[in-house]
């Protein structure tokens, strides 16, 4: 990646790429990290790294842990990296999907095989993308042959979606569903920004879901709220649903995290499991502390009234 193409370093044109992408990205509801491979030993001697996340989308923190990676280096280990990116996956509820950025150039077909473990491990919740940095032959079929391990993953050259509107289209298509999809701006008229818009989710706070203290294990109240709003979403098939989880403020950032992933999901599989509300209609994505409805003024005071609040599940409920 410390080659040249087209006048740029390979390593240059794909943080441009990243920075691009995250600079396009509407506000989504996801979990997110930025691993790399073959970069500079000077920053770190691991084979790959997690230089952000995982944690709840954020544009600044992105960008933040892509400005840390400021050299390439090295070998390439991309099998190492993909391996590492589906130990970062494993616990992420919903849809899950991997952008694979590299020159691929000199590799053995390690990368694909690894890909291949992965997608049978995860399954069809999985879309592997990958973007081609440079013309290497060889690197354009391996890369290839990646992203086709995946039924909904593709190749991209990094070249063809330099610029905004094909930047725009590429993001709708990784990370938007058919509910969120880009409205088209008409011909006649002037294009404004990028040219798309995100659908506004309709908020449906179900603050009164109670789980077991410290656990993401639902109350038989809990399940009785649950019980309430099951038949509502069976007779509304055309929406889709982010059920997000967040806790108080005492605890360690990332414990809370974690605990606010788990009872999205536990929320989650519920609704799966018990209301028989088809999974592919439902995602989970946890907030932790990060987004209280209440200030806290005391963390300690784990029953005032700040603190329930936000020992809270919500719904964000988007329509077709």
């Amino acid at each position: 990646m410390a080659e040249t193409y087209q006048d740029y370093t390979k390593f240059d044109i794909a943080k441009a790429f990243v920075r691009h992408m995250n600079d396009t990205m509407p506000p989504i509801s996801a979990v997110s990290g930025l691993r790399t491979f073959g970069h500079s030993p000077e920053l770190s001697r691991e084979h790959t790294k997690l230089f952000y996340g995982m944690t709840p989308y954020d544009r600044k923190e992105m960008n933040n842990g892509l400005s840390a990676v400021s050299s390439s280096g090295g070998p390439s280990p991309m099998s190492s990296a993909i391996e590492g990116a589906g130990a970062d996956l494993e616990n992420i509820q919903g849809n899950k999907a991997i952008i694979i950025v590299s020159d691929a150039k000199d590799l053995t077909d390690q990368p694909f095989l690894a890909a291949q473990d992965l997608q049978a491990k995860l399954g069809d919740n999985l879309c592997i993308y990958t973007v081609m940095v440079g013309d290497d032959e060889n690197g354009k079929i391996l890369m290839e042959k990646i992203a086709g391990t995946s039924s909904c993953g593709f190749m991209t050259l990094a070249q063809n979606i330099s610029s905004a509107e094909p930047m725009a289209e590429y993001v709708s298509d990784v990370f938007l569903t058919k509910v969120e999809k880009v409205a088209l701006v008409p011909a006649t008229q002037p294009v404004v920004g990028l040219g798309y818009h995100k659908p506004e989710p309709i908020m449906l706070d179900l603050g009164k879901v109670h789980f077991k203290f410290d656990s993401a294990e639902l109350t038989k109240e809990g399940k009785t709220i649950l019980d309430q709003n099951v038949q509502a979403l069976m007779d509304e098939p055309d929406i889709e649903i982010v059920i997000s989880g967040h806790t108080s403020a005492l605890g360690p950032k990332d414990y809370n995290q974690d605990l606010s992933v788990r009872r999205a999901a536990s929320v989650r599989d519920y609704l799966i499991n018990v209301g028989n509300v088809q999974s592919n209609r439902l995602s989970a994505v946890g907030y932790g502390s990060t987004k209280p409805a209440m200030n806290e003024t005391n963390p300690k005071q784990i029953n005032s009234e700040a603190a329930k609040a936000n020992m809270r599940v919500v719904f964000e409920i988007i329509e077709k």
